[in-house]
């Protein structure tokens, strides 16, 4: 080989390294890029909800500490007058089970927005409360086992419990289920919560991406937010099957 050869095979050679390593550069470029739009977008999502939790929160202490004791207050104060008409004192009983409706219906609501079990005792007793209280008014049976539960940060925690909330009234709304079992675990350093039902189940991608399917996304918003992944089997005919693992550290940073 004349040295005009190996000119050239040194400058072959020294562009290839050349546009290799600006092929490398542009590749880790766009790999950082992507994980920085992930971290905006997860700590958007994560705001976004988060704030919503806040208000929610708000809005049930509203309705528990201003709005319950007004309305009784305005029962004690008609049960004073001074009514003798048999019509007006028919009237008023009518008024007094409407205003014991819209105080049942304020503390279901109260509850519905931030529990008050999940408050005092945490995840687990909030789920089994819920399920025996039977919230969801509905004929399903809900099956829920659980291992023993570390507590968990209430700020991520409330993340899961709203998962659960969902879960359940997809499958009230749309599985045309009889059973859903639902599991929460510890295994190797995560938190599982495994949900099947014997329903009709569903093509989960094409749900997403209707309109209509802000709950499904909130599922995988949720786990997001709290470091975890999502596995869903589309059994169609068969029911549905969830997977959420969720990193045991994420609830302690809570």
């Amino acid at each position: 080989m004349d040295a005009y050869q190996t000119s050239i095979y040194t400058a072959i050679l020294i562009a290839s390294i050349i546009i290799g390593a600006i092929i490398v550069y542009f590749v880790m470029s766009m790999i950082r890029q992507q994980r920085r739009n992930q971290e905006l977008y997860k700590s958007k999502i994560s705001a976004e909800v988060n704030t919503l939790e806040k208000e929610r929160a708000r809005m049930a202490s509203d309705l528990h500490d201003e709005m319950g004791p007004i309305l009784s207050s305005v029962k004690l104060k008609m049960n004073c007058l001074d009514i003798t008409s048999a019509e007006d004192q028919a009237q008023l009983e009518k008024i007094n089970e409407h205003i014991d409706t819209i105080i049942l219906r304020m503390r279901e609501i109260s509850n519905d927005l931030m529990p008050t079990t999940f408050l005092r005792k945490g995840l687990v007793a909030a789920i089994e409360e819920s399920i025996a209280n039977n919230d969801f008014k509905s004929d399903l049976q809900i099956r829920f086992t659980h291992s023993d539960i570390p507590e968990l940060g209430r700020e991520k925690a409330i993340h899961l419990y709203r998962i659960i909330q969902e879960l359940i009234h997809n499958t009230v709304k749309h599985a045309r289920a009889t059973t859903l079992s639902l599991e929460l675990s510890v295994k190797n350093n995560k938190i599982v919560l495994t949900s099947a039902d014997n329903g009709i189940g569903f093509n989960y991608s094409n749900r997403v991406n209707e309109s209509k399917g802000f709950g499904l996304r909130s599922l995988l918003s949720r786990t997001e937010i709290m470091n975890g992944e999502m596995y869903v089997d589309n059994r169609r005919g068969k029911g549905m099957e969830y997977v959420f693992e969720i990193p045991l550290e994420t609830f302690k940073k809570s």
